[in-house]
C-alpha cells in the first residue's frame, strides 16, 4: 500500500512538473505577455476619451507592461505609447504653477511620484520647469517625520505610506535643476524620508515591495535588500501568489508587483519563489489578457466604464495586468537571456 501511494504521488508530481514546464516555456510566456500588452494598449488608448486626469492604473502601469514587453522583442503600439506619455506630460505641465504652491494634484505625492516613474519608463526628460514644480510640490507635502501619507485610503494601490514615500523620493532624484534654498530643502526632505523608511516595519505587501524597489532604485546595501527579499519569500502562499495583507487570498496585483520587484532586484529566475510566482500568474491570466482582482476600495469618484474587463473591478484589475505583464516579461528576459 505504501509503495503504491508513493508511485501515485510521484506520478502526480511528474505530471504537475511537466505542466509547469510547458506553462513557463518561452513560447507560452510570450503569448501571455502579448495578450496582456494588447489589453493594456486598449485601456490606455480609451482612457483619455473619458477622463483628463492622470491615473497610475491607465498610464504608468500600461507603459510599464508595454516597455518590458518591448525589451523581449514583442512589438507594441508605439502611437499609443507616445500618446500616453504625452497625456501624462501635458497633465502635469498644465499644473506647473499650482504644483509650485503645493496644490492642484489629486492623489498628492503618490500621483506625482507615479508620474516621475512614468517619465523614467518612457526615457523622457521633462523640462526643468516641470521637474522643479514636481519637486517643489513633493517637498511641501512631506510630513514632519519624513513620510508622505496617501490622500485617500483605497487598498491595495493607495494605502501604503511606504509606497507613497518611495514614489515621492523618485521625484526628488531629479532635483539637480533646483537652485539655492529649494535645493537645500529638497536634500533635507530626501534625508528625512530615508530615515523614516529605515524605521518602518513594512506590514503590508505593498510596503515590502516598494521598500525593495526603493533600495534598488536609490541605493541600498546588499544586506538590506536580502533581508527584505527573505521577508517577501516567507510571505509567499502555497499557491505561489501573494496577498495584500492579513488572511486575504492571493491575487495578481500583489503577486505581479512582487515578482517584478524581485526580478528588478536581480533575484534569479530559477529561484523557487520566482518560478512559483510566474506559474501563478501564467495560470491565473484570463483569455482576454487580463488578470482579475476584486476591488476593495471605497470609490471617491463617480465610476465610469473605460471598456476594460471586470466591471467595477476594472481599475485595480488593469493595474494588476500592468504589473503582471511587466513581471512575466522580466521573467522571460531573465530565464531566456540568450534568445531574441
Amino acid at each position: 500500500m505504501k509503495t503504491g501511494f508513493l508511485v501515485v504521488l510521484a506520478t502526480l508530481w511528474s505530471t504537475h512538473s511537466a505542466f509547469a514546464d510547458e506553462l513557463l516555456s518561452r513560447e507560452k510566456l510570450t503569448e501571455a505577455v502579448q495578450r496582456g500588452v494588447r489589453l493594456l494598449e486598449k485601456a490606455a488608448k480609451n482612457y483619455p476619451e473619458h477622463r483628463d486626469c492622470f491615473a497610475c492604473h491607465h498610464q504608468t502601469l500600461p507603459l510599464l507592461g508595454m516597455s518590458e514587453a518591448k525589451r523581449i522583442g514583442i512589438a507594441i503600439d508605439e502611437a499609443v505609447f507616445d500618446a500616453t506619455l504625452e497625456f501624462t506630460r501635458k497633465h502635469f505641465a498644465d499644473r506647473t504653477a499650482a504644483m509650485r504652491e503645493g496644490r492642484g494634484i489629486g492623489g498628492a505625492a503618490l500621483t506625482v511620484g507615479y508620474a516621475a516613474w512614468t517619465f523614467d519608463i518612457a526615457k523622457h526628460s521633462p523640462s526643468d520647469e516641470l521637474r522643479q514644480a514636481m519637486a517643489m510640490f513633493v517637498v511641501q507635502r512631506q510630513e514632519r517625520d519624513g513620510r508622505w501619507k496617501p490622500s485617500a485610503i483605497r487598498p491595495p494601490a493607495e494605502q501604503s505610506q511606504v509606497s507613497n514615500t518611495v514614489l515621492a523620493l523618485r521625484v526628488l532624484q531629479q532635483t539637480d535643476s533646483l537652485d539655492g534654498e529649494w535645493s537645500v530643502t529638497a536634500s533635507a526632505a530626501d534625508r528625512r524620508a530615508r530615515e523614516w523608511l529605515d524605521q518602518q516595519p513594512c506590514d503590508l505587501q505593498e510596503d515590502l515591495v516598494f521598500r525593495l524597489l526603493g533600495l534598488q532604485w536609490f541605493g541600498g546595501s546588499a544586506e538590506e535588500r536580502t533581508r527584505i527579499v527573505e521577508r517577501i519569500v516567507k510571505r509567499q502562499r502555497e499557491d505561489g501568489g501573494w496577498n495584500a495583507e492579513g488572511t486575504l487570498d492571493s491575487e495578481a496585483y500583489s503577486t505581479g508587483q512582487t515578482l517584478f520587484a524581485l526580478l528588478d532586484n536581480g533575484t534569479a529566475a530559477d529561484a523557487p519563489a520566482v518560478r512559483r510566482a510566474a506559474e501563478y500568474l501564467a495560470k491565473s491570466q484570463h483569455a482576454d489578457g487580463s488578470w482579475f482582482v476584486a476591488t476593495r476600495a471605497k470609490p471617491v469618484q463617480v465610476f465610469f466604464d473605460n471598456g476594460d474587463p471586470h466591471g467595477k473591478s476594472q481599475f485595480i484589475s488593469i493595474a494588476a495586468t500592468g504589473f503582471s505583464t511587466a513581471a512575466l516579461a522580466r521573467y522571460v528576459a531573465a530565464k531566456f537571456p540568450k534568445q531574441p
